[in-house]
């Protein structure tokens, strides 16, 4: 560790030095063996220029008494040594302690150089913002092991979570700030739909805060135990073993009117919350206003759930509704189903003649052949009574929607009718992060949800300027997870 800048220089010119042999040498090697030779020398010169510039600002002449948070401090001779994660590696520097005037030893310190240098709780910022990027792509421990690869070390799985506790709370303040670009374009398109993460359930979250026993010789012995002392009871039919909590997703974007019709997604923007539907058309309804709500057309699409209708009624009351193509063509085939042999030709040729109606906005034509189809089936024998039952639902749920299937009047107009986007968003925001094999999510999934949402649209580097600007310590602890328990939907008996 170098003591003195003139020691710190010699330092950086021997590892120049060092870098220059391995260029010049004659030994005979592959450019892979140079390369990943350079890269560790590269590295090291690295911490080397790290421990020059920290010793240089260690040096810099400063006020032996300050104040700071509108407390006296006093900087005497007492110094403290300890471990800086950069980018390079880690390096050791030694900087002077400012204590308050008049308090006891135990009284908590300053530390004016690690303020003045930005650093974060014994990392760069730099450092925290890379390992929290690589976090809300990848799974902890890849993400452990990526930043390794490239940098040499990794932090600790207990501070890589200090660092996504720490960094998680300011993604949403940054969205909310985003200021609206200048060339949005002309039509606003909102879209909603949801998915369920995987949540530790709170018999899990007691067996994992159990005192661990001795690790066993035999670890298959010892598994097939612990599945005899606590065998999971049979799942019946319907049930699912993911004991899930809904993250709620929004994607709002604009299409741009050329020449040759809409042209889009234009800014598209990604929004999402564990909290509730609510909460997210809440959050929606100010980015939308941002971006012309209320002065724009603006179309609403999603899925049939009633719950996102009666929000949309709610907080876009001026947005032309229309449920998504696809999955009113998929109630189409369900009806279909009730009346030709699943596969044949009869059934491929009824439903592709309800799409041409509900395409051309002849519904009544349609709902005429459905009820007509409904006629013909036998009300005797379980199966036709089980076959009206469905297609009777299938008619209901269309004519419940039939002033949100304005199909004809949106594609006329170049405008979209289905809700692929969301579709897709919440694929790649939820089910690639956050519902991968073995993953167990409590309070922290919050955050890498708003932190993922900043990564896919493209604003990471804005986000890590507006972090900079803060004063950001990790906690001393990770944040324990609480537990979540899904509640099993019952379906309603038909009356």
């Amino acid at each position: 560790m170098a003591t003195s800048i003139d020691q710190a220089r010699r330092d950086v010119q021997q590892r120049v030095e060092e870098l220059k042999e391995l260029a010049e040498t004659e030994d005979p090697r592959t450019f892979d063996d140079f390369e990943r030779e350079t890269w560790k020398g590269l590295l090291g010169l690295g911490m080397a220029l790290a421990m020059l510039f920290l010793v240089r600002a260690v040096a810099r002449r400063r006020e032996q008494r300050y104040v700071h948070d509108g407390k006296v401090y006093v900087l005497g001779k007492e110094t403290r040594t300890s471990e800086l994660g950069s980018r390079f590696g880690k390096v050791f520097f030694t900087r002077p302690v400012g204590r308050r005037l008049g308090f006891f030893k135990r009284a908590k310190v300053d530390l004016p150089v690690d303020r003045e240098l930005g650093l974060c709780s014994g990392f760069s910022i730099g450092v925290v913002l890379s390992v929290t990027r690589l976090c809300a792509q990848m799974a902890f421990a890849n993400a452990r092991a990526t930043f390794a690869d490239f940098c040499g070390w990794a932090p600790s799985s207990r501070s890589t979570l200090r660092m996504v506790d720490a960094v998680g709370p300011l993604a949403r303040p940054f969205v909310e700030q985003v200021a609206v670009v200048d060339d949005d374009g002309e039509v606003l398109v909102v879209l909603v739909d949801a998915r369920g993460a995987p949540m530790i359930g709170s018999v899990e979250y007691s067996r994992r805060r159990m005192k661990r026993a001795a690790a066993a010789a035999n670890r298959r012995a010892e598994k097939r135990r612990r599945r005899q002392l606590d065998p999971k009871p049979r799942r019946t039919k319907g049930k699912k073993s993911k004991n899930a909590k809904c993250a709620f997703v929004g994607v709002i974007y604009t299409l741009r009117r050329t020449e040759d019709g809409f042209d889009g997604p234009v800014n598209k923007r990604l929004y999402a919350t564990f909290e509730s539907h609510r909460k997210l058309f809440e959050w929606l309804q100010k980015e939308a206003k941002k971006r012309g709500y209320g002065e724009k057309r603006c179309i609403f699409l999603a899925d049939g759930l009633d719950h996102i209708w009666s929000l949309q009624e709610e907080f876009f009351p001026k947005a032309e509704a229309c449920v998504d193509w696809y999955h009113i063509v998929e109630k189409l085939w369900a009806a279909g189903g009730c009346l030709h042999r699943e596969g044949s030709n009869d059934l491929t040729d009824w439903v592709h003649a309800q799409k041409t109606l509900l395409r051309r906005g002849k519904l009544s034509q349609m709902f005429s052949n459905l009820s007509a189809a409904y006629a013909t089936l036998p009300a005797k024998g379980r199966a036709n009574q089980a076959k009206r039952k469905l297609l009777l639902d299938v008619m209901k749920h269309l004519a419940k929607n039939e002033h949100r299937m304005p199909y004809s009047k949106l594609r006329k107009d170049d405008l979209p009718i289905g809700s692929g986007a969301v579709e897709g968003a919440v694929r790649n925001l939820v089910g690639m992060r956050l519902d991968g094999p073995g993953m167990r999510w409590g309070d922290r999934s919050e955050k890498v949800l708003h932190l993922r949402c900043i990564h896919l649209n493209g604003q990471w580097n804005e986000f890590a300027r507006f972090v900079s600007t803060r004063a950001l310590t990790l906690p001393a602890q990770p944040k324990r997870a609480r537990p979540h328990d899904a509640v099993a939907k019952v379906a309603k008996e038909a009356a």
